[in-house]
């Protein structure tokens, strides 16, 4: 049997209930129907609770270029939403955890417990944000030794999320290296988020990046043949800063990417909110700074018109109700 989209457009739920697609977009404001907006479009939820299910890993091995921040501020950004979302943190350093307020980490709760159990440790509860997180500690760094001696664990994370079906989205944060735990990050879900800095060092990384996704995709294809054949989803231009020449023509190089995959719009620098946001352990939405907020506002716009609503079978003229 065919399986069903878990999304389903406005236009086509309308004809499923016999009535008009107004009645249907009423019933949404309602809250009689669960949606969610992807871009410009709306989607009924099937069954009212299916989750959409994707995968993301945020991924570059140049350290500094916004990797971490962006998936704790668009996991923030979707949950706001009100997406379910989950955040893995795969880094022993653990930035994503500390920048999340979470203190008193054990063994258990890491990967750690992935790699010797093959099940996925309970994640922590950030009820506040309404996320969930599977946190980091320097313990991770075992995991490194343990995945070189078992050739196919860095598809462990991949095949422990295909069993875990209550989140919408799952965003993960991997390490600045190209290693075994980097891999176990990378592999596991539906492609790459690749922050790039606006600068040469930032154009330069991209070569070992580029190189890397394509290895991956080619040893995913072996287990996995529906994987993406562009296994890298998004560039983010990150560190901008529009006042200087070198960074405009940096940004005009990675533009060119949009061939490859698309390419978001630039991450200013803020070094002061970002620094305050680290600082009290918050999502820079948090801070106070609304052109920071106002970013990220677009960045998840753009994630979900852009990468996740082309994840779904839809005719385009047929895909939902404008805003």
């Amino acid at each position: 049997m065919k399986e069903e989209p878990r999304l389903i457009p406005v236009s086509e739920m309308a004809e499923r209930l016999g009535i008009t697609r107004e009645r249907v977009r009423q019933m949404i404001l309602e809250g009689k129907l669960e949606a969610v907006r992807l871009g410009r479009y709306w989607y009924v939820r099937q069954g009212g609770k299916t989750p959409l299910h994707q995968v993301y890993t945020f991924f570059t091995h140049a350290g500094g270029a916004g990797k971490t921040s962006l998936a704790r501020d668009l996991g923030f950004e979707l949950a706001r939403r009100g997406f379910r979302v989950l955040l893995i943190d795969t880094d022993p350093q653990a930035n994503l955890t500390s920048w999340l307020g979470v203190r008193d980490v054990q063994p258990q709760e890491t990967l750690l417990h992935l790699v010797e159990t093959g099940q996925l440790p309970p994640p922590r509860s950030l009820k506040d944000w309404n996320l969930d997180l599977i946190p980091a500690s320097l313990d991770l760094a075992r995991v490194e030794v343990r995945l070189m001696q078992r050739p196919l664990a860095t598809l462990l994370l991949r095949t422990a999320l295909r069993k875990e079906k209550g989140y919408d989205f799952v965003l993960i944060d991997s390490l600045p290296s190209l290693g075994h735990l980097a891999a176990l990050g990378a592999m596991a879900g539906d492609g790459l988020l690749v922050p790039v800095e606006t600068s040469v060092k930032g154009v330069e990384a991209l070569v070992g990046v580029m190189e890397a996704a394509q290895e991956y995709r080619e040893a995913l294809e072996q287990v996995a043949p529906e994987a993406p054949r562009t296994f890298v989803r998004l560039f983010i231009p990150t560190k901008y800063d529009a006042r200087t020449s070198g960074d405009n023509r940096v940004l005009e190089r990675i533009s060119s990417l949009s061939e490859l995959a698309p390419v978001a719009s630039p991450i200013a620098y803020r070094p002061g909110p970002h620094r305050k946001a680290t600082e009290q352990a918050v999502p820079i939405q948090l801070v106070g700074d609304r052109q920071a907020r106002e970013e990220v506002e677009r960045l998840a716009e753009e994630f979900l018109q852009n990468v996740v609503a082309k994840e779904l079978p839809r005719k385009p003229q047929e895909a939902g109700v404008a805003q």
